[in-house]
């Protein structure tokens, strides 16, 4: 097979012989590189290091690869006043914080550090010991100091690694949780002047959790020195790409330039909060991409060179099953019973929303988009189920990666003490990324007195909305009085959330259709003379459940109709098992027989 290049997509073909040659050309490249390295390296200084050199080759990492550096020629340096007499009582710390989301290298950083310690001679191996809590904490006293002593020991000369770091303290835990007895004992080898301190503890978590975690525990924050904290960033765009280029080529694969394309697009939908997995993400879909490859390929016939190295746009993309008969979040929306203002009302702001990307995509100005929103009106008026609607109508057209709901009040977002109103709030809007939080009776988080921390809840939203402007949708529901007052007492969200939809009271006629709608799902229905005499009787009662009100009230009938045939002979009479019948609903029309004589009575009382 030859070069081949395709006018307009851009893609290129290379040989299997072609890859070789490349990679020929390159271990060429860089043994001139390592014997030009040997011709012109320092006297002063020993030769290069080649856990330094592994660090070289790692993509992206510039601000830590230069630190891990300026450690190392350090290390040098604090070797050879050793060695030349001149004394040093205060050596540095080995001990090491290492915080980044999931897939930055924290764990490679690790052994890559305990490579650089064994090469100068600080400690007498480069193994690293990995564990976590489920190791270290024990279940009684006593169990969890042997535990932790156990894994030190085994450390002993190398490198202890601790991966999620912050679970040893957990907030909120209860008595019989020992996980600050590991950590004491931890602190009690870092400090001791025995051998058994001869060792490197390096502890990694998440940047957030460690921060609280290390401001818990000050006794072990003070053990590890400025200089021996280490934040890894996430991974950029290009570098999850040259990432993912790399890890197939070590696979005997390249990609198409579709496959890339879609390599990219799956790289950016995954990319939605701080659980992304940067460089393990990407290995996964590459891997997923190699065994579709190999899965799909046709066996029997004759295979070219494409078919055993060529990533392609179809091996990359996620394999959708169609499903004919889900609706559309658009037919969704129409289906519903009644609400055909909050429909139109939606309807335009997806139509903008859709405009603007459009705009965006061909090099236009386009207005920023404020899809953050108030939904006012009574409990059962159908605001969470357009929240959830709405919420997969954004991601359909692209605005929101996963496109889920989050719902939730204000005892899921305020605590009852000073500070953790803001912790419990970002956990739950961490949650919500990529999505709509939906805060139901959003009103509740309004300040009643001075010490309610509804207002701490309330301006790490607005901190966090414009954090994750574009990867997050907010919506405030509850009662139209009580909403206004919420709004005018914060300033910072009446100015971010501009549009209100208002969900009106459904109808005597809409609250039937709801119901015989919910009967209809499970299979059951109304005799035909039922229609009129319900809507009747819900006109004259008292309805403020609204749908919900309905479907309480076919759930009731159903019950009724079953103790109503368990006493019949129509056991076997698929028709009598399937039909509602008036007597089925008496209980609400009792309820509206006696309203009717309460309302006569006070008529004529007036007259």
């Amino acid at each position: 097979m030859t070069e081949e290049t395709k006018q307009g997509s851009g893609t290129i073909f290379y040989s299997v012989t072609q890859i070789q040659k490349i990679r020929t050309a390159v271990q060429v490249v860089e043994q001139l590189k390592s014997e030009w390295r040997e011709l012109t390296k320092s006297e002063s200084f020993s030769s290069p290091s080649p856990a330094i050199e592994e660090l070289k080759q790692l993509i992206g990492l510039r601000q830590v690869k230069e630190r891990i550096e300026r450690l190392y020629h350090f290390l040098q340096y604090q070797k050879q006043r050793q060695e030349e007499g001149y004394i040093l009582t205060d050596v540095l710390s080995l001990h090491m914080i290492l915080t980044g989301n999931p897939g930055t290298g924290k764990t490679m950083l690790a052994r890559l550090l305990a490579k650089i310690y064994y090469e100068l001679g600080i400690l007498e191996r480069d193994e690293v010991i990995e564990t976590n809590r489920s190791q270290l904490v024990g279940a009684f006293v006593g169990q969890t100091e042997e535990n932790t002593m156990n894994m030190v020991m085994k450390a002993q000369g190398g490198v202890l690694f601790i991966d999620e770091a912050y679970s040893l303290k957990r907030e909120g835990m209860a008595g019989n949780d020992y996980g600050q007895t590991a950590i004491d004992t931890l602190v009690a080898t870092m400090t001791s002047k025995d051998d058994i301190s001869q060792f490197s503890l390096i502890l990694a978590g998440y940047p957030e959790e460690m921060k609280q975690f290390l401001f818990a525990n000050p006794g072990l924050r003070s053990r590890f020195p400025e200089q021996n904290l280490f934040h890894l960033d996430d991974y950029m765009l290009s570098e999850l790409l040259e990432i993912g280029e790399s890890i197939a080529l070590d696979n005997g694969f390249i990609f198409s330039t579709g496959g890339l394309r879609e390599l990219r697009a799956r790289i950016e939908r995954a990319q939605v909060d701080e659980t992304f997995g940067n460089a393990r993400t990407v290995k996964n879909i590459v891997l997923e991409a190699i065994f579709n490859k190999g899965a799909n390929v046709a066996l029997d016939g004759a295979m070219s060179e494409e078919d055993f190295m060529l990533l392609t746009e179809h091996d990359v993309a996620i394999k959708k099953v169609k499903d004919r008969k889900k609706q559309t979040p658009q037919e969704s929306l129409q289906a519903l019973i009644g609400l055909e203002n909050v429909k139109k009302e939606v309807a335009k702001l997806t139509s903008f929303a859709k405009i603007q990307q459009l705009r965006k995509k061909k090099g236009l100005p386009n207005i920023p988009l404020e899809l953050h929103s108030v939904f006012t009106g009574n409990p059962g008026t159908g605001k969470t189920t357009v929240a959830k609607i709405y919420a997969e109508i954004l991601k359909e057209i692209g605005l929101l990666k996963r496109g889920h709901l989050v719902v939730c009040g204000r005892s899921d977002l305020v605590a009852p003490y000073i500070g953790q109103t803001a912790i419990k709030t970002k956990k739950k809007i961490r949650e919500a990324l990529g999505g709509v939080l939906f805060i139901d009776e959003a009103y509740a988080l309004a300040s009643k007195s001075e010490g309610d921390f509804g207002r701490e809840a309330v301006d790490t939203l607005v901190e966090e909305m414009t954090k994750h402007r574009d990867n997050l949708v907010i919506i405030l529901a509850g009662y139209p009085e009580s909403m206004n007052v919420l709004l005018r007492q914060n300033p910072g969200l009446l100015s971010r959330f501009k549009k209100t939809i208002h969900f009106p009271n459904y109808t005597s006629s809409e609250l039937y259709e709801i119901m015989n709608h919910y009967a209809k799902e499970f299979g059951y229905r109304f005799e035909d003379e039922l229609k009129l005499d319900l809507i009747d009787v819900i006109e004259a009662s008292e309805r403020d459940g609204n749908a919900r009100f309905a479907k309480k009230l076919v759930d009731e009938a159903i019950k009724h109709q079953a103790e109503r045939l368990m006493f019949s002979e129509q056991l076997d009479d698929e028709e009598a098992l399937t039909l509602l019948l008036k007597e089925d609903f008496s209980e609400l029309f009792e309820k509206g027989r006696k309203d009717d004589e309460t309302i006569s009575s006070r008529s004529g009382s007036t007259l």
